[in-house]
């Protein structure tokens, strides 16, 4: 199969580099790749045999099956668009689904119809310790959830320290930026471990002194569908980077941390933590997401997440703005995901 690429940023390159690595063991032929800079889709044929530059993106998806959307957030919408007007193809439209989910329900809708097959590239789900984390959930080692939180904060400026950080897509609200929409991984992860989210109060703010338009500090009250309630804490100003849930049952607490790569579990009688340490190569996880995304094309039964659940992601990040300009709390239409 032929792939196209949309967008040869530092997450295009990313997929470029990692689709073209497993050419042989997955069966593909042509990754074509457009980006408005010409230095940079130049510069992406030095990553792989078989990697095509092309100068639009009608050209990029000529004769492919599937096509991978890494352009900037807010120009997803248009670009999902112009692909429905070009052709039918799988795809693969990195996160977030978009910079504003208007539109988006018929969107989906349109590319439902062609029977192709739509993913989003929340690739934390893949992470070995959300997935311990999720199978000692299933397995009720913690009980009945009553309460869960999640946490991700780091410093901007050390992000991308080959650039200025206020260059940086992070830094712009309008170039799709910010803690809320760029970290929704927690977001995602929580309704993937717990189920989809029926209410949301939050603040979204811009509280530091870095020369930016975003936001910088998100903290949100969830009440899921369950019952349960879930706090979700993200920000770009702590120096050293933190990223981890914890989730609190009837029986037990079972702690991830994504930075340590260590699931801790404490139920109810233990005197301290159990904890087990996981090996992590995030360049692993990304394949994984690459093996199952092929996978998905060809017909077989792989665990991504759909438009659909994006979509609630994106529901959820506008109740959030919704909800610090109003101060209230914003109540989701409920989803059977």
């Amino acid at each position: 199969m032929h792939i196209g690429v949309i967008g040869a940023g530092s997450i295009g390159r990313r997929h470029v580099k990692g689709f073209a690595a497993l050419r042989e063991e997955l069966g593909i032929g042509e990754i074509r790749v457009f980006d408005p800079n010409l230095e940079r889709r130049q510069a992406v044929a030095e990553l792989g045999s078989g990697i095509v530059p092309c100068a639009s993106i009608a050209e990029a998806v000529r004769g492919v099956e599937a096509v991978c959307v890494c352009a900037p957030t807010s120009l997803h919408t248009a670009v999902m668009q112009e692909l429905l007007e070009l052709g039918s193809f799988h795809i693969f439209m990195e996160k977030p689904l978009a910079s504003e989910a208007a539109g988006w329900a018929r969107l989906l809708e349109r590319h439902r119809a062609s029977g192709k097959h739509f993913v989003v590239g929340y690739m934390l789900r893949k992470h070995p310790v959300l997935r311990r984390v999720k199978a000692l959930l299933a397995e009720q080692a913690v009980g009945r959830v009553l309460h869960a939180r999640a946490e991700s904060g780091f410093y901007l400026p050390y992000w991308h320290p080959h650039e200025d950080y206020r260059d940086f897509y992070m830094s712009s609200r309008t170039g799709g930026g910010g803690a809320l929409l760029d970290t929704s991984h927690e977001i995602d992860y929580l309704t993937w471990l717990l189920g989809p989210v029926a209410e949301v109060q939050a603040t979204v703010e811009t509280v530091s002194d870095l020369e930016i338009t975003s936001d910088d500090l998100v903290l949100a009250s969830f009440r899921l569908v369950s019952g349960a309630r879930a706090q979700v804490h993200l920000d770009l100003l702590q120096f050293d980077e933190a990223r981890y849930c914890k989730i609190v049952g009837t029986k037990g607490v079972v702690r991830g941390d994504l930075v340590a790569n260590e699931v801790a579990i404490w139920k109810e009688g233990d005197k301290a933590w159990t904890v087990e340490r996981l090996q992590v190569k995030f360049d692993e996880i990304y394949a994984e997401e690459y093996r199952d995304f092929v996978a998905t094309c060809r017909g077989e039964q792989r665990q991504l997440p759909s438009g659909r659940e994006a979509l609630h992601i994106m529901e959820i990040v506008e109740a959030a703005r919704r909800s610090h300009s109003s101060g209230a709390v914003v109540r989701l239409p409920l989803w059977d995901l």
